[in-house]
């Protein structure tokens, strides 16, 4: 048997997730008639008789044998379009007898025959079994079994809409989340941050590094290959509140133009979790300046230079702006937890559409030329790894946009212009909170998409965090006390692309801005 392409069926790619809303895409909502032919596996008329089987991934294949009107008329057809494309001698072209064709271009003649028996046998099972395609475009294959005038066996075969499950809200358990804590401390420490951006830098020199400095630093992290910088030119206020325990003493007692190598720790006194996520790192910190800085003064005056009437109202003001990030702190917390609660939800899902998410981030992150570096370096066991790790997050990002589309269908949740563009509201959540780049008609589609996905995400998730229970946070359990270990088992494992994080600390204002971090879309996956 020979795998064939149907004729005249481009294969065309299933829309990205990152651009799903500007083309016209599926989600599959049974229909009655659906439910009947699912219920239902054979079909017959006088054209075929059918037979559907489904296979994984959304893989349907139809068992089918045509009847010989199909054959003859397909026959016929592949004998005139053959007869049109060649030259025989004593004939116009495209006037020879179709059994001429036949004897002088078999191979032609049944490369296209079978073609024909195909596309003719796929409309007539198509209109019989009534299921959908992934697309209208989609990738169609046959297989030929056997072929002649009297009738044909093949198996037709095609990709369909995944059947996405409704989603119980109810069923989703959210734990509490606490936020981060507002307090006196915390809003004066937000002004003094305010007032650093009006603030005069002086340059030291000649001497070293003490208490409450500013340092502008380079850090690299060099247990990857190339090292990878995680703060360029970045400004950090040698303090307890500004700077890790590790990097204070660290840079006390040096001087600018030290090259410094380290390890980076997480400070005694985070909890569990947070130490978890800045694990011991190799780093290289690079003094490139010390500076020490006079803060304008607090008065009404700055106040209006910021926005506010008074320094009392801007302090309400930068309290009232800490309380909405503490919300939206705790708001993320719980997206976070519904998309565990959503990825819960399995279903099957195009293969295809899998591969084409997969090769379009890959695509995406080869742009960056630090992992371009680092993927031309990798070994082909390594870039497979890359890939593999790639391809599962392609995945969860596709499920979690179906589930999200499904839920949007459902729910009738729909995304506004107005829920685009989110400017900040005065000048001082500007500069304590600058916004991300906002969505802009003008950018391309897939900046456009991408804008839409991420809101049309944040808002279906919002309703299954409005619908869902809210349970006790779960006890830790006390950690067991285990014996000491020689140094080399305690060495961590390297693990493969690790996260570029250490227990740094810095002040809201830096020499040279970062760039904000980019979310994917769907953002959590």
């Amino acid at each position: 048997m020979v795998e064939h392409h149907v004729a005249n069926v481009r294969v065309v790619s299933s829309n990205l997730i990152t651009r799903f809303h500007l083309k016209k895409t599926r989600v599959h909502m049974t229909s009655k008639a659906e439910e009947n032919t699912e219920k239902k596996s054979e079909f017959k008329n006088d054209q075929v008789e059918m037979k559907v089987l489904r296979k994984p991934n959304c893989v349907v294949e139809y068992a089918v044998h045509a009847l010989r009107p199909i054959c003859v008329e397909a026959h016929k057809q592949a004998a005139k379009s053959v007869g049109k494309e060649v030259v025989i001698p004593g004939f116009r072209k495209g006037k020879a007898p179709p059994e001429l064709v036949a004897q002088r271009y078999p191979h032609d003649l049944d490369k296209r025959w079978q073609e024909g028996i195909a596309n003719m046998s796929f409309q007539q099972c198509a209109q019989l079994a009534n299921i959908p395609m992934i697309s209208q475009d989609a990738q169609i294959t046959f297989k030929m079994e056997k072929h002649s005038r009297d009738g044909a066996d093949l198996v037709l075969s095609f990709e369909t809409v995944p059947n996405i499950p409704a989603v119980d809200p109810s069923k989703c358990t959210l734990t509490e989340v606490k936020g981060p804590e507002v307090n006196k401390e915390k809003v004066e420490e937000t002004i003094r941050q305010t007032q650093m951006f009006f603030a005069k830098w002086e340059k030291i020199e000649g001497r070293a590094v003490k208490e409450g400095d500013y340092l502008i630093l380079d850090i690299d992290v060099m247990e990857e290959d190339p090292p990878q910088t995680l703060f360029s030119n970045t400004r950090f206020e040698v303090a307890d509140k500004s700077m890790s325990q590790w990097m204070k003493k660290l840079l006390i007692g040096k001087k600018v133009g030290d090259v410094l190598d380290a390890v980076s720790e997480p400070d005694p006194d985070l909890s569990d979790e947070e130490k978890a996520e800045f694990p011991p790192k190799k780093v290289r910190v690079t003094i490139k300046s010390m500076e020490e800085t006079k803060l304008p003064e607090l008065t009404d005056e700055f106040a209006k230079q910021v926005g506010a009437e008074s320094v009392d109202q801007l302090r309400s003001r930068v309290e009232e702006l800490l309380n909405t990030k503490r919300i939206e702190a705790i708001r993320e917390e719980q997206r976070e937890q519904v998309t565990t609660f959503l990825l819960s939800n399995y279903f099957e899902i195009p293969t295809s559409v899998i591969e084409k998410e997969t090769q379009f981030r890959l695509q995406q992150m080869i742009k960056d030329p630090q992992f371009k570096a680092k993927w031309d370096k990798s070994n082909n066991t390594e870039k497979q790894e890359l890939f593999d790790n790639v391809k599962t997050q392609a995945e969860k990002a596709v499920r979690i946009f179906y589930l999200c589309r499904k839920i949007a269908a459902d729910q009738n949740i729909k995304v506004e212009p107005s829920d685009l563009s989110e400017e900040p509201g005065d000048m001082v959540e500007a500069l304590l909170f600058p916004k991300g780049q906002q969505h802009d008609p003008r950018q391309p589609d897939v900046k456009q998409a991408e804008a839409y996905s991420r809101t049309l995400l944040e808002k279906t998730e919002d309703w299954v965090i409005a619908h869902a229970r809210t349970g006790p946070a779960p006890k830790k359990a006390a950690p067991k006390k285990k014996a000491a270990a020689p140094a080399a088992e305690t060495k961590p494992k390297k693990k493969a692309a690790p996260k570029k994080k250490t227990a740094a600390k810095k002040t809201a204002t830096t020499a040279e801005k970062p760039k904000p971090k980019k979310k994917t879309t769907p953002k959590k996956s």
